[in-house]
């Protein structure tokens, strides 16, 4: 079983792949998309990361 520090850092990696995969098709995808992206994502990069991916494109789009 991973450690802790393992386990983050996976979830890390896991939310870059998310947010790369988020950012190439934010422009094109719905709001259904948006929620299987998510669906796709949430047990391996976590909640807390995904939020921050949207929250972070807000913000540029401000």
């Amino acid at each position: 079983m991973p450690g802790k520090e393992e386990t983050m850092r996976e979830m890390d990696d896991a939310a870059k792949l998310a947010g790369e995969e988020f950012e190439k098709h934010c422009d094109e995808w719905s709001c259904k998309d948006v929620v299987k992206w998510w669906a796709s994502w949430y047990l391996k990069a976590g909640h807390k990361r995904l939020g921050r991916i949207l929250v972070a494109r807000s913000k540029r789009e401000q």
